[in-house]
C-alpha cells in the first residue's frame, strides 16, 4: 500500500533497512521486492544510532530515504476543491482523485505508469479501466468517451480513464499495463504521456487492377514480375510527381496518400494523378496487347477525412502509415467500381473541393459494404489543370537570418484548438487563440506533456499534473503551485516559447 504521507519509523542501530523507491511495496516504506525488472532498486540506510526518522512516502524526496516535505507539494496539487480515494489494481495502490481530473491525470500525478496512446483526447482505448468498486461514483460517460464506447461495444463498467472524473471513492484496474504495453507507448522509465500517431484530414488514393489474374497465369513468373515491376514504376512516377505518397503496395494494389508533405490542393492533385494514371494505363495496354497478346485495366477509388499518420511496427521494421475509416474507405469506393462498371470513383468529401475543376459522367448513391449509412460517389471523366499547382512547399527555409520550419496547415488549427506536432526530434504545441502560438510541449517541472493541459482566460494554461499555470504567449509562470518560487529557482521555471509565422498556407516556427 502506498501513501503520500511520510512513515514514522522507530529504528534500531546496527540493523540495516532497505526503503522502497519504486512506491509499489505492500510493506511500506521498506522494499519487499516489487521493483524487480523496473528501473528503480531500494536505498539501504544503517542508522548510526537508535531513533525516530521519518520515511519518505511520496518517493519524491530529495534526501532519500528520509521525507523532506515534497508530499505537501503533491497534496496541493491534488485540487483545492474535494477530492476522492481511489484504489487502483492490480498495484493496489490507493491513490487521491480531485473532483475536476480525470483519471488518467491522476494516475500520471501519482507516477503509476498509464497508457495513453493518444495523449488523452479520447480517441484511442489504451487508458481504458475496470470500474470494480463504486461504479455510481463515476460520473456518465461525456459524447466523446460514449461514441468510442459504442464502436468497441464496451460494458458499462469498462471506461477510459482520460475522460473518467469522480463523484465519489472508486476501485479500478487498469487493463494494459504490461512491459510490451509500455514499450509500444513510450511510457516506461520516463513517464511521459507520448503519443503514437497524428491526427490529419488526408486524400486518400486506392488503386486496384482488374483482370490481373487471368493475365498473370498466362505467362512465366518472371514476364508477371517484369510487367507489375513496369506498371507500378509507371503509375508511382504520376503520383509522386503530384505530390502524393506511396504508402503501401497490397497485392497488386496501390494505396497513395495525397497531403502529407503539401496539404494544399491535396484531392485535386488526387483526381489529377488518377486521371493521368488511367491515360497512361491505356497507352500502357497498347504496349501489353502488343507484347503479349493481352491485358488488363486499372480501378481507382479517391476519399478524403480523418486519419492517424504515425510509425507502425518496432525497432528496424518500424514504417510511416496511415490507419483510420477514412482508408478503408477509400478502398471500399474502389471496389464499387467492378459492380458501377466504371474506372475512377470520388466520394462527396473530395468532389466539394473539387468540383469546379472535374467533369463528371454520373454519381451512384448507395451503402458501401460493411456500412449503413448512404453515401454519393461521382464517376470523374477529366479534370481541368488550369489551376492546379504541383509547386511543394520546402519543408525548411531562412527569412531574415534565421531557420524557420513547417509544421501544420493553417487550415487544421482551428479557432481555439491546440494540436502538437513532432518537429525533429521536439515535441511542441500549437495554440490558436485568434493568433497562433506555440510552446515546447513540456512542463518545466515534471517535464510531462502540457497537450491536454485546460486552456483558460488571460492566454493561460494549466498544466494538467500539479495545475501550475503558465502564460503559452510569453512562457512567464503565472501560479506555481509547490514551493515558494522565490526560493526554489529551480523547479518553478518559465515555458520554453517558440516564435511563429504564418505563410503559404502553412504554421511555421523559429529554430529559437
Amino acid at each position: 500500500m502506498n501513501t503520500n504521507r511520510p512513515f514514522q519509523v522507530e529504528v534500531t542501530k546496527g540493523s540495516t533497512y532497505f526503503w522502497c523507491s519504486c512506491g509499489k511495496s505492500k510493506k511500506q516504506p521498506f522494499c519487499d521486492g516489487s521493483h524487480s525488472g523496473s528501473k528503480f532498486s531500494p536505498k539501504k540506510f544503517s542508522p548510526e544510532k537508535t531513533e525516530t526518522v521519518y520515511f519518505c512516502g511520496c518517493k519524491k524526496t530529495s534526501n532519500k530515504p528520509f521525507c523532506d516535505g515534497s508530499h505537501k507539494k503533491l497534496e496541493t496539487a491534488v485540487a483545492p476543491n474535494q477530492s476522492f480515494s481511489a484504489s487502483v489494481q492490480p498495484d493496489d495502490i490507493k491513490i487521491d482523485i480531485a473532483e475536476d481530473e480525470s483519471i488518467l491525470i491522476a494516475s500520471l500525478r501519482n507516477n503509476i505508469t498509464h497508457l495513453s496512446a493518444c495523449g488523452g483526447t479520447g480517441k484511442c482505448s489504451t487508458c481504458r479501466i475496470e470500474i470494480l468498486e463504486g461504479m455510481e461514483n463515476c460520473f456518465p460517460r461525456n459524447d466523446l468517451e460514449q461514441k468510442l464506447a459504442t464502436k468497441l461495444s464496451f460494458p458499462d463498467n469498462i471506461r477510459l480513464g482520460c475522460q473518467t472524473k469522480l463523484k465519489g471513492d472508486i476501485t479500478y484496474r487498469r487493463l494494459l499495463l504490461d512491459k510490451r504495453d509500455a514499450e509500444l507507448n513510450n511510457q516506461v522509465a520516463e513517464q511521459k504521456l507520448e503519443s503514437v500517431g497524428t491526427i490529419r484530414n488526408l486524400t486518400i488514393l486506392f488503386c486496384d487492377i482488374k483482370g490481373f489474374t487471368p493475365f498473370s497465369e498466362s505467362l512465366s513468373a518472371y514476364d508477371v514480375i517484369f510487367i507489375l515491376n513496369r506498371y507500378i514504376s509507371i503509375m508511382r512516377e504520376i503520383i509522386i510527381a503530384h505530390g502524393g505518397e506511396i504508402n503501401n503496395y497490397i497485392g497488386d494494389a496501390i494505396l497513395a496518400i495525397f497531403g502529407l508533405k503539401e496539404s494544399r490542393q491535396q484531392s485535386l492533385r488526387a483526381v489529377s494523378a488518377s486521371v493521368q494514371m488511367l491515360r497512361a494505363m491505356d497507352e500502357f495496354k497498347l504496349y501489353l496487347k502488343k507484347a503479349y497478346g493481352r491485358d488488363f485495366d486499372i480501378r481507382i477509388g479517391i476519399h478524403y477525412g480523418e486519419v492517424i499518420s504515425g510509425s507502425v511496427g518496432f525497432g528496424e521494421d518500424k514504417k510511416d502509415t496511415v490507419i483510420g475509416d477514412a482508408v478503408n474507405v477509400a478502398s471500399r469506393i474502389e471496389a464499387i467500381n467492378k459492380e458501377a462498371g466504371t474506372r475512377l470513383l470520388i466520394s462527396e468529401n473530395v468532389y466539394e473541393q473539387v468540383k469546379t475543376n472535374v467533369s463528371v459522367k454520373n454519381y451512384l448513391r448507395l451503402k458501401l459494404r460493411g456500412t449503413s449509412n448512404l453515401i454519393t460517389l461521382h464517376e470523374v471523366s477529366d479534370v481541368e489543370n488550369s489551376s492546379l499547382s504541383l509547386n511543394i512547399t520546402k519543408e525548411e527555409k531562412k527569412i531574415g537570418g534565421r531557420n524557420w520550419f513547417r509544421t501544420l496547415p493553417i487550415s487544421e488549427l482551428g479557432p481555439g484548438e491546440k494540436k502538437k506536432y513532432k518537429l525533429k526530434d521536439t515535441e511542441i504545441l500549437l495554440i490558436n487563440q485568434g493568433k497562433v502560438f506555440a510552446i515546447r510541449n513540456l512542463c518545466p517541472h515534471m517535464d510531462l506533456p502540457l497537450d491536454i493541459g485546460q486552456i483558460t482566460s488571460d492566454d493561460t494554461i494549466l498544466c494538467p499534473y500539479h495545475n501550475s499555470e503558465f502564460c503559452f504567449k510569453s512562457g512567464e509562470v503565472k501560479k506555481w503551485i509547490g514551493k515558494n518560487p522565490d526560493q526554489h529557482t529551480d523547479e518553478c521555471k518559465p515555458l520554453k516559447t517558440i516564435d511563429v509565422r504564418e505563410d503559404e498556407d502553412y504554421i511555421w516556427v523559429s529554430e529559437t
